[in-house]
């Protein structure tokens, strides 16, 4: 990373954008991938996140005019007047009203605005003037959450603001939900802007909690796999409105009012907790139920958008909330125990096994996709041999489609299997290694 940072410094200093004699902030975002959990955000189950050795720069001047002056290194884009940001007396704009004047620009115009924004908005930032900001974007997952914690974690460097790493991570979540009009949820944010390079972060997504972080044995590393464009986004939409079915489902099953579950389960599914799941509701509830159905038993959900014609698998996503926190935790702990060179190759053979029973639980619950699961299968029968320990579908909102766990000598094995699926799928397939600290972790650089 410092030599990919010292790059795009020079490319600061000889493009001629910035004024002479006014600083320049500098900061990097790296994407991020889910080694276990992110797909069960919606059922509060812990995750552990990655940050992805890619990463987005972002350069920041504060000027004393009245636009973000807004430049990437293909050419300078439209500039972005603060009147669509802010009243005449400084306070900012609605989220909606600034997401419909933006409407128009680039994805990463709008990002840009929304972290402005969201700055103001939710931690009372004020930003006096306005600014001029080069970006250069990573050509790897999670380049959108990315390249949002890079411009915050700027902005609050230059404007001298002091915010907590992980209040700074959710106002990147709010920009990217409210402005953009895409939620990433709270774990891409907290990675990209919380982890340290080379460092799991425990996230309890209920809503966003950090559980303090790990390292992965020595050795050992993670990749990320992308196969074509990435994973859709539809599949993890159904697989909130069957979360929210199910919740209500192991309500009634258990007995208790709404009012009474929230009480005990705190609105997620993971809290019931395996022995009660399993002795009390998993074998009452349905295995599908109709959108229609859903909605004439319990009312629209609060936080999911129900289809009436569509079948949703209740009993499977339940499971998933359940069953991802257990594995997640014990994932967590065996990590934790391979730091015993002699125990540490059985344990992480045994994470292996979870990401495999992970990978069928989301795809039970909604989320397979073929031709993920043909590389999976494909990992895990010839990369077993060859220092891969496990593989499974990665959270849709990374942009990854599949993580990898392996011996870190093991890259060359994954990159062949990659390129022997590419060739027969005749599918874009592309790996990518590595770990950078998060935008807060790292810290900007002042030029």
């Amino acid at each position: 990373m410092p030599a990919e940072l010292d790059r795009f410094i020079s490319a600061i200093r000889r493009g001629g954008l910035f004024a002479e004699g006014r600083p320049i902030t500098v900061a990097r975002a790296p994407g991020w991938v889910d080694l276990m959990g992110g797909a069960a955000a919606p059922g509060g189950a812990l995750a552990l996140g990655w940050p992805l050795g890619s990463g987005s720069f972002v350069a920041v001047q504060p000027t004393d005019g009245s636009a973000l002056l807004l430049h990437d290194e293909m050419g300078d884009g439209p500039p972005l007047p603060l009147s669509d940001l802010v009243y005449d007396d400084g306070s900012p704009r609605e989220y909606a009203d600034v997401a419909a004047r933006l409407g128009s620009l680039s994805p990463w115009h709008i990002i840009v605005g929304g972290a402005w924004l969201a700055l103001m908005r939710e931690e009372f930032a004020r930003f006096p003037g306005g600014a001029r900001l080069l970006v250069r974007l990573a050509e790897a997952p999670g380049t959108e959450v990315g390249l949002a914690a890079a411009v915050a974690q700027a902005l609050v460097s230059a404007y001298k603001i002091h915010l907590a790493p992980r209040e700074l991570g959710l106002a990147v979540r709010t920009a990217l939900a409210r402005v953009a009009g895409w939620d990433p949820g709270a774990l891409g944010p907290l990675v990209s802007t919380c982890a340290h390079s080379g460092g799991l972060l425990p996230v309890h997504q209920q809503p966003a909690w950090l559980w303090g972080e790990m390292h992965l044995p020595p050795g050992t590393a993670i990749w990320a796999v992308r196969l074509g464009d990435g994973p859709g986004r539809e599949p993890a939409a159904a697989l909130r409105a069957a979360t929210a079915i199910a919740w209500a489902c192991a309500a009634e099953a258990a007995g208790l009012s709404p009012a009474e579950a929230g009480a005990h389960w705190l609105g997620y599914l993971a809290n019931l907790g395996t022995p009660f799941f399993e002795a009390r509701v998993r074998g009452r509830l349905p295995d599908t139920m109709l959108g229609a159905a859903a909605l004439d038993r319990f009312g629209p959900p609060a936080r999911a958008m129900v289809e009436p014609g569509r079948a949703y698998p209740v009993r499977a996503a339940a499971a998933l909330a359940v069953e991802e926190h257990l594995r997640a935790r014990m994932a967590a702990a065996l990590l934790r125990a391979a730091a015993s060179k002699a125990q540490r190759d059985e344990d992480l053979h045994l994470v292996g096994e979870i990401m495999a029973r992970s990978h069928g639980g989301q795809r039970a619950a909604g989320l397979g996709d073929p031709r993920a699961d043909e590389l999976v299968e494909q990992i895990y029968a010839e990369g077993a041999a060859r220092g891969i320990y496990g593989a499974r579908a990665a959270a849709a909102e990374s942009g990854v489609t599949l993580v990898v766990l392996g011996r870190a000598e093991a890259e060359p094995a994954l990159r062949a299997i990659a390129q022997d699926y590419e060739r027969a799928a005749r599918l874009p397939v592309a790996v990518f290694g590595g770990s950078s600290a998060g935008a807060s972790a790292a810290g900007t650089r002042e030029i």
